[in-house]
């Protein structure tokens, strides 16, 4: 059992991620966000889910930026850009499938 809110961590540097879970079905990824910082949009060649538990930002995703709020998921496709822009201090859990 994992409580994702308890698990991330927050950097004035940059964003910080740590892996919840990892198996060849599935890789489970927290990431603490502060103010101002992004996960640059990158390509992974597997869907990846993205869901904001705490925080507010935008998306970054193939479709260009969407809104980003607690309860708010994105799925994108194989070889999608993804990523994240947080506003505030930012909560997001991804979850990659198959891991790549």
């Amino acid at each position: 059992m994992h409580d994702a809110l308890k698990e991330a961590q927050f950097s004035p540097d940059r964003p910080v991620t740590r892996l919840l879970h990892d198996s060849p079905e599935m890789r489970v990824v927290v990431f603490g966000l502060e103010a101002g910082q992004e996960v640059p949009p990158h390509t992974v060649p597997v869907r990846v889910l993205m869901h904001v538990l705490q925080g507010k930002g935008a998306f970054l995703t193939g479709k260009g930026e969407e809104p980003a709020y607690p309860g708010a998921l994105a799925v994108t496709e194989p070889n999608e850009p993804h990523g994240l822009k947080a506003a505030e201090r930012t909560v997001m859990l991804a979850v990659i499938a198959p891991r790549p």
